[in-house]
């Protein structure tokens, strides 16, 4: 099969597109032939050699992975040939008491997909049925690559660790990106009041075409604070998204009004960042670190991406060998949502 692999990370990142043997399926798994695989900034770091430790040599990346089941082991039970389904996001062995308790994507055995075991950048791939999920027939395979991440990441951090609710405020930063614009999504069909926030101002529109709540330009000089504070008549927001990390990390404290929330998924620019601990303090904040979906995520993000309550947002359809293409787009900033990468670049 044809496969991608990372040769060398750093500024310039080099690639193999090389032939390797197709994988065989285990006693318990399948082989998904896969159509379609999302570009996550968890990639990029590895390719740019900012996210080293744990990532195996030659590897092949691509964690947000939709396929086809081609192969089912003797043992595998729910799911058939000709199936959609998408992955997990990390291995898990599916037995022990981390597992058994709804947390499988903190098993001690996991291995995250395309990072220390190979991923998705691949035209077929062998998991157990356990870190599967199946889909409805008639969903699209490219916007089901998002499913997992960030559809499901965002999920999690939304209805897990922040406990959005009907009424409260999410501020959203990011809001173009791919964590951002399905985040805005999911809290909004919780009943959340969305503000969100984007640099970028070829995106606006399209952001407010998804109707999930007012969008704001994060122009030089402006304090998002205080448009937030203005439109929550001084209360503040609930919750605060941050998928970008340091870049907005005080702008986001400040959003924040008593008791109130910020989750962070991500670090962009890979610096660090102060914190006024008064402004925690005070505002008897809390701050959270959030990666991950589990199963039951994934699920949940499945039945609102077939139900239509979230679209997965995807800009650029790529064929792998245009890899470099892909990660300088998304270094650009300038993507709206994800970039999928598929075998021959063709949607599916």
């Amino acid at each position: 099969m044809k496969a991608l692999i990372l040769k060398e990370a750093g500024v310039d990142p080099a690639f193999d597109l090389v032939e390797i043997d197709d994988p065989s399926v285990s006693e318990d798994g399948v082989v998904l032939e896969v159509e379609a695989v999302g570009v996550c900034h968890h990639d990029i770091s590895v390719m740019d050699g900012t996210l080293r430790r744990g990532v195996k040599d030659d590897v092949i990346l691509g964690h947000e992975i939709a396929g086809t089941v081609v192969d089912v082991g003797p043992s595998t039970q729910g799911i058939k040939l000709g199936d959609k389904a998408v992955t997990t996001l990390t291995t898990s062995c599916g037995l022990c008491e981390t597992c058994l308790g709804g947390l499988e994507y903190r098993c001690p055995q996991a291995h995250g997909l395309g990072h220390g075991i190979d991923g998705g950048f691949a035209e077929y791939i062998s998991v157990r049925r356990n870190n599967l999920v199946k889909l409805e027939d008639h969903m699209d395979l490219i916007g089901a690559s998002l499913i997992a991440c960030p559809i499901g990441v965002t999920v999690r951090a939304l209805e897990d660790l922040c406990e959005v609710s009907d009424g409260q405020s999410v501020v959203v930063f990011g809001s173009g990106g791919g964590l951002g614009v399905h985040a805005a999504q999911v809290a909004s069909s919780l009943g959340a009041e969305v503000i969100a926030f984007t640099r970028s101002p070829n995106k606006i529109q399209r952001l407010q075409e998804l109707g999930f709540g007012q969008v704001f330009l994060l122009e030089e000089g402006l304090d998002p604070s205080d448009l937030v504070y203005a439109l929550t008549q001084d209360l503040g927001a609930d919750i605060a998204f941050n998928p970008v990390g340091s870049a907005v990390f005080e702008a986001a404290l400040r959003c924040l009004g008593n008791g109130g929330k910020m989750v962070v998924l991500g670090e962009v620019e890979g610096n660090h960042s102060s914190v006024n601990i008064a402004e925690l303090i005070f505002r008897d904040g809390s701050v959270i670190g959030s990666s991950g979906a589990g199963i039951r995520h994934i699920e949940s993000a499945c039945e609102q991406v077939s139900s239509g309550i979230i679209t997965p947002v995807v800009e650029v359809i790529l064929p792998f060998e245009e890899i470099v293409q892909a990660y300088k787009l998304i270094k650009s900033g300038d993507v709206f949502g994800r970039i999928v990468l598929t075998p021959t670049g063709k949607p599916t």
